[in-house]
């Protein structure tokens, strides 16, 4: 049995982030190989990794990454407790996800080694999986930008709530920001009427038509009535879910698109919240 000593300890617990027993119990049955006993936490890591994937995670962190040119990215990084998601590693790995993001986009991110790590996505996630001992996954990831546009975020004093908004136009910095913070206190579904998906409509609709139904006052109506009461409170859904529809939340006798004006265009927008997939 080879010599296991307190530095070779040491320096495979910085290697790998696990804790001074579970080391010393790997590099002894490795037989102070440390490539071995590296092989057998990777191996342990992800048989404990597919048993806690099952788990709820719906804490975590959302994080932002900005490049010269303006183009943003945005990661909602999930766990299982606040605890973890306070945790400086974990915000770390939130802080590297949104960089892999930007550098790679949305599509392609999670096939493209980390830079720092040199190492797959999913396998970063299983290591941090396994220092942390919670279910840890990229719950959505976005990047917006142009070489027409500018892109601003607004991300939530306890980083739980974050968003990014895209325009086009002579918009300053300023209103951008605004913009997104209106996102994230307001949480539309779309920036204006024609971009609400068909679904989520026809879905209010029905909603709409069941409130109708049980409401006995609307029973001696007439149809036409009947019809021009639910397309108000259509109307009235719009006005709410929709950015450029809603009130400004910083000045509250103007709608969003007052704010905005004629010259510039929101082209899109990301929200995320921690724990809305999660839901």
């Amino acid at each position: 049995m080879a010599e296991i000593t307190a530095q070779t300890v040491n320096e495979f617990r910085k290697r790998t982030g696990l804790g001074l027993m579970e080391c010393k119990a790997l590099l002894k049955e490795a037989d102070g190989d440390v490539k071995k006993a590296e092989n057998l936490a990777k191996e342990r890591s992800l048989t404990k990794a597919e048993g806690r994937a099952g788990r709820a995670a719906k804490a975590g962190r959302v994080e932002v990454a900005f490049s010269p040119d303006r183009k943003t990215a945005i990661v909602e990084l999930n766990c299982e407790t606040d605890f973890v998601a306070r945790n400086d590693e974990f915000r770390q790995a939130a802080r590297e996800l949104a960089e892999h993001v930007l550098a790679h986009g949305e599509a392609a991110y999670a096939s493209q080694p980390l830079a720092r790590q040199g190492k797959p996505v999913a396998e970063a996630l299983i290591d941090l999986n396994s220092r942390t001992g919670e279910n840890v996954s990229v719950a959505r990831a976005a990047k917006l930008g142009g070489d027409a546009s500018k892109v601003e975020a607004y991300i939530h004093h306890n980083g739980t709530q974050g968003a990014l908004v895209e325009v086009e136009g002579p918009a300053d910095e300023s209103l951008i920001k605004d913009l997104a913070m209106q996102i994230v206190a307001s949480k539309p579904v779309a920036v204006r009427r024609e971009d609400v998906a068909a679904t989520l409509v026809d879905e209010q609709k029905r909603i709409i038509a069941a409130q109708m139904e049980n409401d006995e006052s609307n029973a001696k109506k007439p149809p036409q009535i009947r019809e021009k009461i639910a397309e108000g409170k259509l109307n009235s859904w719009f006005s709410e879910n929709t950015l450029l529809d809603q009130v400004f939340v910083k000045e509250a006798g103007k709608k969003v698109r007052d704010v905005v004006g004629s010259g510039v265009k929101v082209v899109r927008f990301a929200r995320f919240a921690v724990g809305e997939t999660a839901e």
